[in-house]
């Protein structure tokens, strides 16, 4: 008996461990560190990515706002939208968010529909 809970408590353990290690919040291609310490784009990092985005972005669709979060960090802006939909912008290229620059900002967009997952990803320029 006592063999057997030790077992099962072992089992349990182990299977845990198995699914937490699998559920990692990262992005391979993206050094996050250096994405949120270029926050709004100005510093050059963000805008050296956006080949690798535009190619790469299908593999960012069914991950939760969280995800992106905890991933890429604060959003540069944040919009709500009617039946819960949200959508982070991170911007990619300086602009007027930089000091003393003016323009267009090119911007990686992410739509996330009410349950908080993302449905809809691009880059445009706002």
């Amino acid at each position: 008996m006592w063999k057997t809970k030790n077992f099962c408590l072992l089992l349990i353990l182990f299977t845990s461990s198995l699914l937490f290690s699998c559920n990692k919040n990262e992005i391979s291609w993206i050094n996050t560190p250096d994405w949120k310490k270029d926050y709004k784009g100005c510093e050059g990092y963000r805008k050296s990515l956006i080949p690798v985005i535009e190619k790469r972005k299908g593999e960012l669709l069914d991950k939760t706002d969280a995800f992106f979060f905890h991933t890429l960090g604060k959003a540069s802006r944040v919009s709500y939208s009617d039946r819960g939909k949200k959508i982070f912008y991170y911007y990619l290229t300086p602009g007027s968010q930089c000091d003393s620059l003016s323009g267009k900002i090119n911007c990686l967009t992410i739509e996330f529909e009410a349950l908080g997952t993302s449905r809809l990803i691009y880059l445009e320029e706002i």
